[in-house]
């Protein structure tokens, strides 16, 4: 017995959607992540400090800096911190 040809195109319509709709989302906005290295007891290490301002930022939990004059001597510097 042969299958109807409806039932094939349906299914590779079906295929291609869902493969097109695949690509688009994950070629969509990258959505990159701050770059945290976890130490112990609550430290965090970050490479910049605004990678460590915008992890605390997700939390809604103040940053305190680990030394405080880290951030104003490069802002590009690594830093380490607590997220209280």
């Amino acid at each position: 017995m042969r299958r109807p040809m409806r039932c094939t195109s349906s299914f590779f319509f079906g295929f291609a959607l869902a493969a097109t709709l695949l690509v688009a989302g994950c070629a969509s906005v990258p959505r990159t992540a701050p770059r945290v290295v976890f130490l112990a007891d609550g430290v965090f290490k970050s490479p910049t400090t605004q990678d460590a301002e915008a992890y605390c930022r997700n939390f809604g939990a103040p940053m305190r800096y680990l030394d405080p004059e880290a951030p104003a001597r490069a802002p590009g510097a690594e830093v380490t911190y607590r997220c209280d």
